[in-house]
């Protein structure tokens, strides 16, 4: 796997990890100890995804990591190619 990967894993797991030690602070704790832990936990969450987002947002733009929709099946990408070249031809012989 490369890097980009691998950071966005990592990024996934703090996230959750900060989600699931929050939800512990609010069952466990008692009070003001109780607000300060999930607080504190929710916040590093939010900015843990932030930052997972902007990351995404970069390798996408740099070309580490390539979306594809949900309907798009990598697999298939071949069979798109020839039917969108397909069509080019028939719209160049059309105009011709």
């Amino acid at each position: 796997m490369d890097f980009a990967k691998i950071f966005i894993i990592l990024l996934i797991l703090i996230v959750v990890f900060c989600l699931f030690r929050a939800l512990y602070h609010m069952v466990s704790s008692k009070g003001q100890k109780q607000a300060d832990g999930v607080a504190n936990f929710l916040t590093l969450r939010v900015m843990f995804s932030a930052a997972l987002i902007g990351f995404l947002v970069l390798a996408n733009y740099n070309g580490w990591i390539e979306f594809h929709g949900p309907y798009q099946d990598p697999r298939l990408e071949h069979k798109h190619q020839l039917e969108k070249n397909q069509a080019q031809e028939k719209a160049q012989t059309a105009v011709e």
